[in-house]
């Protein structure tokens, strides 16, 4: 008996530190908590809300936060959620023990710590360090610009007039054709001072001169067979030697192919053009269809069958022309082209907002602009969005050179040589002019 008191007492003085023991231990882990918590209200407390001089625009929309901005140390913070939603991008956030937070976003994995200025990209295994720190305020999840900028996947443009816009559009088209090619040959290029042949004999002579993009219209015969025509108007039809009768009955496609343009030059079917496009690897051939909806589509459907009968890689040598977003979803439809134009030649009143909005949210970077819409401002606004600037139809060299001079990128020309920018029918008037003098 007197035995079991003993082990009773022993048992009871060992439960009593057990318990003494734990208490100091909730009691340290409680100071602990209360010295973090403090710390965390200090700096907190050193985030002041603050406005921005820069206009934020998120996929082209201008940026209204649900929580104000931040500002400590001089850097400017953010709520990351509301910039998730604005891009429209699914994401995702956990907040764990000791501070932790995991992001998921975009099929990334992220890991961030209240407080800390570390970002540890879990998919690219990479460690980024910023100047600014993560945290939690307000119920958000507050990050500095430069996270946006270094540590996710998105594109951003800071722009004059203070504008900053991000967007996660995806690169839809490519534009590596541009780097070389300052002159795009209108319409094949002209030829013994004729333009608008669309004819072999023109796309030969220019392609020898140095051309490697050219521009060509496509039109349907009367049975449904795509050839190289501008228009079947009765002027230009008259101007191109071919029967004007053509303007209100078309030929069918073996009368059309056998007819000379101009008496001499060999007209082209779009399958010849694919052929070319097969047999020359560095040429690229810009699509003209004239039209409405229903044409168009109709146009483009026969020429991606034709392209693909002949050879389906083809396909990536051409480069549609667009007139408006309804042409851009329905050339589309049809095949995934790899570039494409926007021309506004058929914009009878220009809307420049419109234009630069269309462009950049549907990853166009090339624009065709008529000589008669030309406006410098126009063109800057653009090239500061990314988006590049090419002007038709010119031969004059000065005025080139002053569209250059304004920030056109290129220029669909008939008669300049690509090489060294002079028109080679000025050149022997002015000699002429020389000799007579």
């Amino acid at each position: 008996m007197i035995k079991s008191f003993f082990r009773k007492f022993r048992s009871a003085r060992m439960a009593s530190k057990v318990a003494g023991v734990i208490l100091v231990a909730v009691v340290v882990f409680a100071g602990y908590l209360g010295v973090m918590q403090a710390r965390e209200s200090k700096r907190l407390s050193e985030y002041k809300d603050t406005k921005i001089n820069q206009v934020i625009y998120i996929n082209n929309k201008k940026f209204e936060p649900s929580k104000p901005y931040k500002i400590r140390n001089e850097i400017v913070f953010l709520p990351l959620d509301d910039v998730l939603k604005a891009l429209g991008d699914k994401y995702s956030y956990t907040e764990e023990s000791f501070g932790k937070i995991v992001l998921k976003y975009q099929g990334t994995i992220y890991d961030l710590k209240k407080g800390s200025n570390i970002v540890y990209n879990r998919s690219a295994k990479e460690e980024i360090k910023m100047d600014g720190r993560v945290e939690l305020m307000q119920g958000k999840l507050y990050v500095p610009l430069e996270f946006i900028k270094d540590c996710m996947y998105v594109n951003i443009l800071e722009l004059s007039g203070n504008r900053v816009f991000i967007d996660s559009f995806k690169e839809r088209f490519k534009y590596d054709w541009m780097k070389d090619n300052k002159y795009i040959a209108h319409a094949m290029g002209g030829i013994d001072k004729k333009v608008y042949t669309n004819s072999l004999d023109a796309f030969e002579y220019n392609y020898k001169l140095g051309y490697r993009v050219f521009e060509i219209d496509v039109a349907l015969t009367s049975d449904g067979q795509p050839v190289l025509l501008h228009s079947w108007d009765e002027p230009r039809l008259k101007e191109l030697g071919l029967p004007t009768s053509w303007n209100k009955n078309r030929p069918n496609f073996n009368e059309f192919i056998n007819t000379e343009v101009c008496g001499v030059y060999k007209p082209m079917s779009f399958r010849e053009v694919c052929e070319l496009s097969k047999k020359y690897k560095d040429v690229r051939f810009v699509i003209d269809v004239k039209g409405d909806q229903q044409m168009c589509k109709e146009v483009y459907k026969k020429c991606v069958k034709i392209a693909k009968e002949v050879d389906g890689k083809v396909l990536d040598k051409f480069i549609p022309q667009i007139y408006d977003e309804k042409m851009l979803n329905d050339v589309m439809a049809t095949y995934d082209f790899k570039s494409m134009i926007y021309t506004l030649y058929k914009q009878e009143k220009l809307n420049a907002q419109e234009v630069i909005d269309f462009s950049y949210e549907n990853g166009i970077k090339v624009v065709v602009i008529d000589k008669e819409k030309l406006n410098s401002k126009f063109i800057k606004e653009l090239k500061q969005r990314g988006i590049y600037v090419y002007v038709n139809t010119y031969n004059d060299t000065t005025k080139i050179k002053e569209l250059f001079g304004m920030g056109a990128k290129g220029i669909y020309s008939d008669f300049i040589n690509p090489k060294n920018g002079e028109n080679r029918y000025e050149v022997e008037e002015n000699k002429n002019k020389d000799i007579k003098n």
